[in-house]
């Protein structure tokens, strides 16, 4: 039986302006009189399905995404330990996706923690400890973006690397569960059609840049997610590749009809980026 719940999420409203200018988004404070953003949101209902019987019929080669048992060393308490995380999480995620995919080298760029705030989506008025679920529909990145990011982080490799497929892969999973809090939905690749649907943006930080894209909403884009999911089950998913034949997973967290009910805890939960690379890097690399 195919379980859906009915719910909503935030996508990127279609306006003549992204004919003249790039959606955009600055996260620090303009000068006065500078625009923040150009981003125009729209609200819309979204039905997902619930893959928890069927996730082993995922095949990350074929759908861009996958769900993974994945044991950790990390104790609850680890995920505030930044040296913690990064000397045995991140080289634990590095392993597995390296593994998993038969890549020739994963490295990590970026992760966050996320821990819901108990008034989200209601602003507090003052910044969160954490980052908080995102409740726009977007990708992480374009392939541009990530292939630069790749020529940046390996200098030595530049040449080798356009030489060879690139990916950007997301992992993620709960800290605590079952996650019965904002949970996180994917978007099959095959329902959605990168050239009408996605749309570059720019998310601009003090010193550096980066290109995701923002989705359209269509009625045939279908949304999936993993009920109850637990801290050792992890969402392995695509956001860009160098083969032009692939699709990414655009996804976005969205509110579950029982969170009203009570007794339900807020989300926690953490995120990897990383750069997968299939060939350029034969000299031997420390791991």
């Amino acid at each position: 039986m195919d379980f859906l719940i009915h719910s909503h999420t935030h996508f990127l409203k279609s306006d003549e302006l992204y004919d003249r200018e790039k959606p955009y988004s600055l996260r620090f404070t303009p000068p006065e009189g500078f625009p923040r953003a150009n981003i125009k949101l729209e609200k819309r209902d979204i039905h997902v399905h619930d893959i928890r019987e069927k996730k082993e019929n995922l095949e990350f080669q074929k759908d861009g995404l996958a769900v993974l048992d994945f044991e950790s060393k990390m104790t609850y308490q680890d995920y505030d330990d930044e040296d913690v995380v990064k000397n045995v999480f991140l080289k634990e995620v590095s392993n597995l996706l390296k593994h998993f995919l038969g890549a020739q080298h994963v490295q990590v760029f970026e992760h966050t923690v996320r821990k819901r705030h108990e008034i989200f989506p209601i602003s507090t008025g003052e910044p969160y400890r954490y980052n908080q679920p995102t409740s726009i529909a977007h990708v992480d990145t374009t392939v541009g973006w990530a292939l630069a990011m790749a020529q940046q982080l390996n200098p030595k490799f530049n040449t080798d690397i356009k030489n060879h497929r690139v990916q950007c892969v997301n992992f993620w999973k709960p800290l605590t569960g079952p996650v019965k809090d904002w949970p996180l939905a994917m978007c099959k690749p095959d329902s959605i059609n990168p050239e009408s649907e996605l749309e570059p943006c720019d998310l601009v930080y003090p010193d550096y840049v980066v290109e995701n894209r923002q989705v359209y909403f269509s009625n045939r884009q279908r949304w999936l997610y993993l009920s109850d999911q637990m801290p050792n089950e992890a969402w392995i998913f695509l956001q860009s590749d160098t083969n032009p034949t692939v699709n990414p997973v655009a996804h976005t967290a969205f509110p579950c009809p029982n969170m009203r009910h009570g007794n339900v805890l807020p989300r926690e939960s953490i995120e990897v980026r990383a750069l997968v690379y299939y060939g350029g890097f034969e000299e031997r690399i420390e791991e």
